[in-house]
């Protein structure tokens, strides 16, 4: 009997006896039946690898005890048939007056069925011991193995997407900064283009809108310059912030004698803020930025006036590493220092 037949036909209370069936799905086995075909029974909803294998073994057991079964029987009717086919020989042997072969062949006989029922006893059960057992349960553990494979794979495909969409999201942000730097680098070129023009008109006709302009140009000039800076100190690249930044100044330093006297303190602590920023890069890119973020904010104002009792710092020239200072300067020293 084949297994799918053994489920089709089976009772249905015998069903619920099943190692590997609960009785809810005994129930749906036995409404569901019958199943063309064993891929049918297997695809059941709730039937596991594992409860399928668990009940082939057990039907596989049961094949092997009726198989066993039979064979005594067969056996037994073998026996029969041999004692009578013994007894009429030994009949004839009496009638021919030969007991000698007689005997030999009830001898052979029984040697023959000893070591058939020998067979079927103790033989059967240590191939299945030896040979079909450890098939089985390798089987179970390949299985597990199998299901446990595959819920790893299920983990490390649902980390790649996750590492993907950071990716993907980090991608997206450093693109973002690019841009801004392409859109500074342009801007940066386009007004040191039109600085350098208005400079040479600035030469020949030397008017105050001329200068006022050129003045604004540095200025906006020094806003862009310490803008990228920024975005540069947001990207670590403390080598060409550090760069921005000491262009910056140089601007900034040509226009303490051209601004109005309003302007030149805010334009002094401007200066000290970059040359403190320029000081602390690359060591302190934290405090740097502080400092930076101030200065721009300053630039951004309008440099708006000063107390008269703020701490105004003395601008030196630039130099190749900027050494600030700072005094605390009463409103006349003020005065007389911001006076061109």
């Amino acid at each position: 009997m084949e297994f799918l037949e053994y489920i089709n036909t089976l009772a249905s209370e015998e069903l619920k006896t099943l190692p590997g069936l609960t009785p809810a799905l005994a129930e749906k086995v036995a409404a569901e039946r019958p199943f063309a075909t064993l891929d049918d029974f297997s695809n059941l909803k709730g039937l596991t690898e594992k409860r399928l294998a668990t009940m082939m073994e057990d039907f596989g057991k049961k094949v092997e005890a009726e198989n066993a079964e039979k064979l005594l029987n067969a056996e037994a009717a073998s026996s029969e048939e041999i004692a009578e086919a013994v007894g009429n020989e030994v009949d004839k042997l009496t009638r021919q007056s030969n007991i000698r072969r007689v005997i030999t062949w009830v001898v052979v006989l029984i040697l023959l069925g000893g070591a058939v029922f020998a067979a079927i006893k103790w033989g059967i059960p240590f191939v299945y011991d030896r040979y079909i057992k450890p098939v089985e349960n390798n089987a179970a553990s390949i299985t597990d193995l199998a299901d446990q494979q595959k819920a790893e794979i299920v983990r490390l495909d649902e980390e790649i997407a996750a590492l993907q969409e950071r990716a993907a999201t980090l991608e997206a942000r450093a693109d973002s900064v690019d841009q801004s730097l392409a859109a500074q680098d342009a801007s940066l070129l386009q007004l040191e283009n039109m600085q350098k023009l208005l400079d040479s008109d600035f030469s020949i006709h030397k008017t105050e809108v001329l200068a006022e302009l050129s003045n604004q140009l540095s200025m906006t000039r020094s806003i862009e310059l310490i803008s990228r800076s920024r975005l540069y100190l947001s990207e670590s690249n403390f080598g060409l912030a550090k760069a921005d930044l000491q262009a910056a100044r140089d601007l900034l330093y040509t226009l303490l004698e051209k601004l109005p006297a309003d302007q030149i303190g805010a334009l002094k602590i401007v200066i000290e803020r970059v040359d403190m920023a320029i000081e602390k890069l690359p060591a302190y890119p934290v405090v740097a930025a502080n400092d930076v973020d101030t200065a721009w904010q300053y630039l951004v104002d309008g440099l708006p006036n000063v107390p008269a009792q703020a701490v105004t710092p003395v601008i030196l020239p630039s130099t190749e590493t900027p050494e600030p200072t700072a005094t605390v300067e009463t409103a006349a020293t003020l005065e007389a220092t911001t006076t061109p």
